[in-house]
């Protein structure tokens, strides 16, 4: 079966994917606990302030990436291509994420603040999403399917 994305798409996919979970788990200090920053050449892993910026480097190209992708879509994939249960679970999760962090930039933004409760809830919301997208794409891969099946 022809898939409506190139291998390029879905590298870049997955290289951005890979960014945004490397910089959003050592946004926490994981890195200089567990002494990941003496390895030579991951002392970056450390600055928090780095991988704050890598991570939001990361959500621009993902936001583009899911904005050309939702595009192409509506506007030609959707008439030859049905999402299968996996891709409709991605698009679920993809969304949530989405919105999850849209709301973690929100909080960031100067002047404006929330009760811990809920920035607490969103940010274990945020961080339990990315667990299931990855938890997906490797059930996806035992399953050996796909997320896209012709109509």
């Amino acid at each position: 079966m022809s898939l409506p994305t190139s291998r390029r798409t879905a590298w870049a996919y997955s290289l951005v994917v890979t960014l945004l979970a490397v910089s959003g788990v050592m946004q926490m200090p994981i890195a200089s606990r567990y002494r990941i920053t003496t390895v030579p050449g991951l002392a970056w892993l450390g600055d928090f302030w780095f991988t704050h910026k890598l991570h939001y480097l990361g959500a621009m190209a993902l936001l583009a990436l899911v904005s050309y992708l939702v595009t192409r879509w509506v506007l030609e994939w959707r008439r030859e291509y049905a999402l299968t249960v996996f891709g409709l679970a991605r698009a679920g999760l993809l969304a949530a994420l989405i919105v999850t962090g849209a709301v973690r930039v929100l909080k960031n933004l100067p002047g404006v603040s929330f009760s811990p409760e809920p920035i607490m809830l969103v940010d274990w919301t945020h961080l339990g999403l990315a667990l299931l997208l990855g938890l997906l794409a490797l059930a996806r891969r035992i399953a050996k399917a796909g997320y896209v099946r012709p109509r």
